[in-house]
Order: structure tokens, then C-alpha cells, then sequence
């Protein structure tokens, strides 16, 4: 009988799970009965939802159905995932019950924007397709005034992003010719722009938006915002005006992972953080967002596609036997498009990621304008690889 792998979710990690193991066992004698299953029809690539906020990108030029897994055998399921039942190998949907000899739980955080007062009323951002196209509108009405991009944490998708949205912004509102009556500031936790990620990548991005006349504010830890005002507050009493304010909202851990045993009434699941099988049921993989915060990796999209990666060959190991593939490297990078520049980071999380033994190393591999188009074909690539039409 056929090896069941069951992938919960259809973003990065879970769709480069599925694909990844068609590959391995394209040609084999032996293949696994491969489903995946998302609440979402469409797969989206996210690092495009800003240019979908500018109207450089439309909805359907950066998503695919998810049923062209099928194409490759690979079962897809439009249904929303009610529990996880790791002690009798079951996972309870909207489209009945699913059994499993290996699972691969890849299902994100939650976007929370209830969880700031007054945010959702007040507040912008290209975190999501929807937020994105809302962006979209509120920037058509812009005539000018005071645009206020940050954080309210560290917990977000993308830590590179508003930086990103700042520029883009600042090369945009240039083309409409009002960049001279408007201001764009930035605000967030860490000192410096990206300081988190060492000076290397912090210099390059500070001098970035210096170019741009875009401010930088430090050290902002986020209280609230005070819509009477049109201000966003700090813990230790500053404030800086919005008539525009773009902020990611919160993100908490996915709930159906955290009210399962995988959780086990923490957070987080725990993982063992050179595998990514879970402590207790080791046929379980659990990678993304919904567990990177708690083994030290950023929530990126890279991340979790080297995840995948690594998940897909220790699964075929299994099933085949035999060594597949390569180790687990905890790497990121991204390409930073700022308009009419752009910037290609890497890091490489070992000290962070093994024991919290140093910050991460870090370094720009590209620069200029050039890079903006190595975006736009890895975004072509990426269907081209994972959802071919």
C-alpha cells in the first residue's frame, strides 16, 4: 500500500512540499499518494502584493488555481481544516476526515487585526490580497500629506517589507507628481533601518531611503493609535502623524495548530529544530511561520521553501530508503524593490538559529535596478515550476 503524505496548506511551504516530492518520485517504482489541503482556491505569491497595491500587478497576474496540482497527481482539496489529530494519524475538514502515515503541517500565522484598537478602521497594508486592493483604493485618493509606515512588532510576514512599501511609495507619488507636498516615515523596533540583520545590509537600506527623503524612526515600540488625533503612539510617549498609516496587523499563530495536541496549549508547536519533526510524533513536520518564530528563522517565504525542501527528502528517505538530498542550511534572501533601485540580502541564521550564539550574517549580494527584474522572473519561474498551466 502507497505511503499517505497529507500537506495542510497551500503557500510557499506547503506547495513546494507537494512538488518536491512529485519530483523525487517522478520516476520511481514506489510513489506516495500525495494531498494537499487549503481553504483557498488560488495559491498567491505574496512578495507581489505591494505591486498589486500600486496597480503594477492585478489579482489574477500573481496567483493560480491550486487544482493544477492535479496535473502532476497530486490531490488537492478545497476545505477548511477544523482539527489535527496526531494520536489516530487524522486531520477533521469541512470535506470529511483525512488519514495520513506522514503529515506536513505548513499553514502560516493568522493575520489579527482585531487585536489593535481602532486599527482596522484606521489602518492600511499589503499583507494580503485583500488589504492590498484596499491599499490600492486609498492611494488613488491621495492628493498628499503625511504617509506613516511601521510595526507593532517583530511578528510579521516579510520584516523586509515596509521598507519596500516606502520606497515604492516614494517612486510612485514622484510619477503623480506629488512626492514634493507629501512625507513618508518609517517607524519600528529595531535602532536602525534592518540593524537586526547587521550592518552590512542596514548601511545600504539607510542610505536607500536617505536618498529618498524617507525618515527613519527608531526604537518605536507601538502603544496605539488615536484616531481622534491622527497619530500613531509609542510606549515612551512619542507620536508621529498619519494622514495615511500602512502597518501590517498583527499576526498570531494559526489556531487550529495551536488548539491541537501539536501544540500542547503553548504557542507554538515544538519541533526538533534540525529535522522539523515534531518532539512527540516524529511522522509530523511542521514548517513556515506557523513554528519558524519559535526556532529562532524569520517568517519569510524563503524560509520556508528550503523547509519544504529539506521536509520532502527526509519523507522520501523514508519511503524509498536511502540518503536524498542535502541538509537543512538556515538561509534567507530577498529581493527589495524600492522603485528605481533594489537590493538582493542574504542571511545565513546558524548562530541564531542552532543556540542563539550571535546574530545573523549577513550581506547584499546585488544592487540597482536590474535586480527589480530578477523579481519579476523569479515571480514567472515560480508558477512556471509549481503551478504550470
Amino acid at each position: 500500500m502507497s505511503a499517505k503524505v497529507l500537506i495542510l496548506g497551500g503557500g510557499s511551504g506547503g506547495l513546494v512540499t507537494a512538488n518536491s516530492l512529485h519530483h523525487i518520485f517522478k520516476n520511481k517504482s514506489v510513489k506516495p499518494e500525495i494531498t494537499l489541503i487549503d481553504k483557498n482556491q488560488y495559491h498567491e505569491f505574496m512578495p507581489s502584493y505591494p505591486w498589486v497595491a500600486l496597480g503594477y500587478r492585478d489579482p489574477d497576474e500573481i496567483r493560480r488555481p491550486l487544482s493544477l496540482l492535479e496535473k502532476k497527481g497530486i490531490r488537492y482539496v478545497n476545505a477548511v481544516i477544523k482539527s489535527i489529530n496526531p494520536n489516530k494519524r487524522e486531520v477533521e475538514t469541512t470535506e470529511g476526515v483525512f488519514e495520513y502515515d506522514f503529515l506536513v503541517v505548513s499553514l502560516g500565522a493568522e493575520l489579527n487585526p482585531d487585536a489593535i484598537e481602532h486599527y482596522k478602521e484606521e489602518a492600511h497594508h499589503p499583507w494580503s490580497m485583500k488589504g492590498a486592493l484596499n491599499l490600492r483604493r486609498a492611494l488613488k485618493d491621495f492628493k498628499g500629506g503625511h504617509i506613516l509606515i511601521g510595526v507593532q512588532g517583530m511578528y510579521y510576514r516579510c520584516p523586509p517589507a515596509p521598507f519596500e512599501i516606502a520606497g515604492q511609495l516614494d517612486f510612485m507619488l514622484r510619477a503623480k507628481g506629488i512626492r514634493d507636498n507629501t512625507d513618508i516615515t518609517i517607524f519600528h523596533l529595531t535602532p536602525g533601518p534592518l540593524s537586526n540583520m547587521g550592518p552590512a545590509i542596514s548601511t545600504v537600506i539607510a542610505e536607500i531611503l536617505n536618498n529618498k527623503g524617507v525618515k527613519f524612526v527608531g526604537n518605536f515600540e507601538f502603544e496605539r493609535i488615536s484616531p481622534q488625533e491622527k497619530k500613531v503612539y509609542a510606549k515612551d510617549g512619542r507620536s508621529l502623524p498619519y494622514d495615511l498609516l500602512i502597518m501590517p496587523p498583527a499576526h498570531k499563530p494559526n489556531s487550529v495548530v495551536a488548539n491541537s495536541p501539536l501544540s500542547n496549549g503553548k504557542d507554538f508547536p515544538v519541533v526538533d529544530p534540525e529535522t522539523f519533526r515534531h518532539i512527540k510524533y516524529s511522522n509530523v513536520f511542521i514548517i513556515g511561520d506557523v513554528v519558524n518564530p519559535a526556532v529562532n528563522l524569520p517568517p519569510a517565504g524563503v524560509v520556508a521553501h528550503f523547509q519544504a525542501e529539506f521536509v520532502a527528502n527526509q519523507i522520501a528517505v523514508e519511503v524509498i530508503g536511502g540518503y536524498v538530498g542535502e541538509s537543512f542550511t538556515p538561509v534567507a534572501m530577498c529581493i527589495m524593490d524600492f522603485g528605481d533601485d533594489a537590493v538582493l540580502p542574504m542571511c545565513e541564521f546558524t548562530k541564531v538559529y542552532k543556540d542563539l550564539s550571535g546574530p545573523p550574517t549577513c550581506g547584499v549580494l546585488g544592487r540597482g535596478k536590474e535586480i527589480r527584474l530578477v523579481k519579476e522572473a523569479f515571480e514567472a519561474m515560480w508558477f512556471a515550476n509549481y503551478l504550470t498551466k
